[in-house]
Formats: C-alpha cells, sequence, structure tokens
C-alpha cells in the first residue's frame, strides 16, 4: 500500500492523503468519527477515491478544504468556535488595553445562545459556524450599543480569518454579517464658566494636588492616559511646554501615546500656574508631576478620581455630569474659539487637522459663521458700489 503518484501514504496506524492547494503541499490524515482510519486494503481503495475527486475539485476550483477535513482537536474531535477564538487570542500582539477588549468579545461569542434551542455558539464546531448563528447571538443582547456589537463582529472576523489563513475554514462567513450604523456624538464641553466653579470649588475642598490636577487637564488638552503618565523630566518650565510620549492605560505605562505620536505641547499661564504649584508638591521625588494625595502614588485609573473627587463635585454644584474626558475637549474649543489655528490646536492636542476639523466643526462654524457671512457681504457691496455699477453700464454701451 502507498504507491507513488496515488497521493495516499500509510503513517504509523494511519492513512494519509497528499495534494497540493494554491501551491502548497498539505497533508492530511484520514479521520471517521474522529478516530484515524486503520489502514486496509478497503481503506486504502477509498483513500485513493477520496485523493482522486479532491484533485479533481482542486482542478476545478469546487474544492472546500473544511468540507473533507474539517479542523480537529489532538484527540480528533471537532474543534469549537469557542476553542479556535481562545488560540486566536493567544497569539496577538496587542496592547494589554487591546487585549482586554478582545477577551471581553471573545467571552461574549463563547457564551451567546445561537439558536433556538439555546446552544452556545462557542460549543460549536468551527465548520458548522453560519453567519446567521452569529446573527442570532446579537439578537439575544438587544442591549448592547452599535459600538459594542461592531466591536465584538470586528474580533470574531479576524478570528475566522486565521482560521480560513489555517485552512480550517475555506471563506469567512461573518464578514456576511454588516456591521450596525452608530452616530457619533458630538463633543460635550463645560462652558467657562463652569470651568472655573469647578477649579474654584476643588481648590476649596480638596487637597491642592487635586485641584491642580484638574486645572492642569483643563488647559493642556492631555488625553487622560496622558495626563497621569507625565513626568518632571518631561516638563520644561523655561521653553513653557511639557513632552507627551507615554500614557499609563488600565494601570500599565506604555511608551506611547494613543496615537504613537509623541508630540510638546505648550503651556498657556494656566497650565504653567498649576505645574508651579504643584511642583512644590511632587518635584523633589523626581518622577510623576501628579499623585493621588490619598497614596501618594500615580494615578493608575481614571475611575477612582471620578468616583473620590469629580463626580462629587458636578454634584455639588449641579452641573449636568460629563465625564473627565471633557476636560480635553473642553481646551479645544476654547482654542478654536478664541481664533487659533486649526492646525496648531491640532498639533497641540495631537490630532490630525482633519479629525479635528469633524470633531469640533461645529465650534468653528458657529464662532465664525458671521465672520465669513460679514466677508462676503463687503464682498457684494464692492461689487454693487455706484463707481463699479456705472464702469459696467459703460461696457454695455460700448459693446452696443
Amino acid at each position: 500500500m502507498g504507491r507513488k503518484g496515488t497521493g495516499v501514504e500509510v503513517r504509523g496506524n494511519a492513512i494519509r492523503i497528499q495534494f497540493s492547494l494554491n501551491g502548497e503541499v498539505v497533508h492530511r490524515t484520514l479521520r471517521r468519527d474522529g478516530t484515524p482510519v486503520p489502514p486496509s486494503e478497503e481503506n486504502f481503495g477509498e483513500a485513493k477515491r477520496l485523493a482522486a475527486e479532491i484533485r479533481s475539485r482542486i482542478a476545478a476550483g469546487t474544492f472546500c478544504h473544511s468540507e473533507y477535513f474539517p479542523a480537529t482537536r489532538k484527540d480528533g474531535k471537532p474543534l469549537t468556535v469557542g476553542e479556535h477564538l481562545d488560540a486566536w487570542l493567544v497569539v496577538q500582539r496587542i496592547e494589554p488595553s487591546t487585549a482586554a477588549a478582545y477577551a471581553s468579545a471573545v467571552r461574549f461569542w463563547k457564551s451567546a445562545p445561537c439558536d433556538d434551542k439555546g446552544s452556545l455558539l462557542g460549543e460549536r464546531a468551527l465548520h458548522r459556524l453560519k453567519a446567521s448563528h452569529v446573527m442570532r447571538a446579537l439578537t439575544f443582547r438587544p442591549g448592547l450599543n452599535a459600538k459594542t456589537v461592531n466591536n465584538y463582529v470586528t474580533v470574531l472576523r479576524r478570528a475566522m480569518d486565521m482560521a480560513v489563513a489555517d485552512h480550517a475554514l475555506e471563506d469567512n462567513l461573518v464578514r456576511h454579517v454588516r456591521y450596525q450604523r452608530q452616530q457619533t456624538p458630538f463633543p460635550d464641553p463645560f462652558a467657562r464658566d463652569e470651568v472655573e466653579a469647578i477649579i474654584e470649588y476643588m481648590t476649596e475642598r480638596y487637597p491642592a494636588d487635586v485641584a491642580n490636577y484638574v486645572e492642569f487637564k483643563f488647559f493642556s488638552g492631555l488625553r487622560p492616559s496622558e495626563t497621569t503618565a507625565l513626568r518632571w523630566a518631561d516638563v520644561d518650565l523655561e521653553r513653557d511646554r511639557v513632552h507627551v510620549h507615554r500614557a499609563i492605560v488600565r494601570g500599565l505605562e506604555k511608551s506611547t501615546t494613543k496615537t504613537s505620536t509623541a508630540r510638546h505641547v505648550l503651556l498657556n499661564s494656566r497650565a504653567r500656574a498649576a505645574l508651579l504649584r504643584q511642583r512644590a508638591l511632587t518635584q523633589l521625588a523626581g518622577d510623576f508631576v501628579f499623585l493621588d494625595p490619598r497614596y501618594g502614588k500615580p494615578w493608575t485609573e481614571e475611575s477612582a478620581f471620578r468616583r473620590s473627587y469629580w463626580a462629587p463635585t458636578l454634584k455639588a454644584l449641579g452641573l449636568r455630569y460629563r465625564r473627565p474626558y471633557n476636560t480635553r475637549h473642553s481646551y479645544a474649543t476654547m482654542m478654536l474659539m478664541s481664533g487659533m489655528t486649526p492646525a496648531f490646536c491640532a498639533a497641540q492636542l495631537g490630532h490630525s487637522v482633519g479629525m479635528l476639523l469633524s470633531t469640533y466643526a461645529r465650534w468653528l462654524d458657529g464662532e465664525h459663521n458671521a465672520m465669513e457671512m460679514g466677508r462676503l457681504e463687503a464682498s457684494l457691496r464692492r461689487d454693487s458700489s455706484p463707481d463699479l455699477s456705472q464702469s459696467r453700464h459703460r461696457r454695455r454701451a460700448v459693446q452696443r
């Protein structure tokens, strides 16, 4: 058994088929109910017929790898969707914050019912997965917002892409699941009087570290992750600027910002004043600029700050709740409404100009609409001036 040219050979106590697919030599052990098919004349004859059928379908372009050889585990049983998702997650080289989001999506898919019987998607054989299973799983969680649904679908799509690349699936059926439309909410900045009220309240009632921290956030526009990661070595008070090139996300320090682009942020008088006050509190330690005054350690997550200081302050002042990230939106709108160029504002915030314009166009339009219309009206008045009107009449008379 196992003559050359048949594409069939005996390997130990099993029969193996060999064929070429997309320029790659593929070897597959034949299995029946998850168990390797033992060598025998009858089984070898079936293997040769199967090998010939596979070669014929490859030539015709109708071969489906997963139809003939579903992905299996070491014990020969079909690989499940959940097992494949776990394997995919392990090989991802991503930031810890992204890994946490991916893990959340994987947990969702593994535990999601996907049919009328309540069967879990994660327990379904990988090669039996259908687009309808995915869509049905989403219907069992109607409360998920569009952004979360799209994030979950993206994770599943990428995991199934790996299954296709590994020949475990012929096609990624999840790509037939449409993303949901989502509306990007407008930024919701604080008005200037609200900003001053928040800083004043915190100055009077909380440790100086907290008031300095909040004032710096309002008047520098740094992301929360960038503010918490700021060190005194990054502060240049002689040149009135800070070097922003790292972040703290989910308690872990990263050597890059969200956009992986370092930048210098120029200090205005308010941001500089907050740093000068803070210098007396933390500069001698020579490390992080802002510390949690309760423990003398860096802020590792925003939730502690929100819970202990931010939310109580807004409630006491009777202000509508907005998350601390909106201090950044507040500074962006301050800059734009004061007439600074979008290019300068984008560089300070770590945005592209296009992103800044799409995010904050409302404030550009609102402040400058009257100015732009004024320019148009001035142009129209010049065009309709008496001298210009008489000149037009003279040209018309000459033409006649």
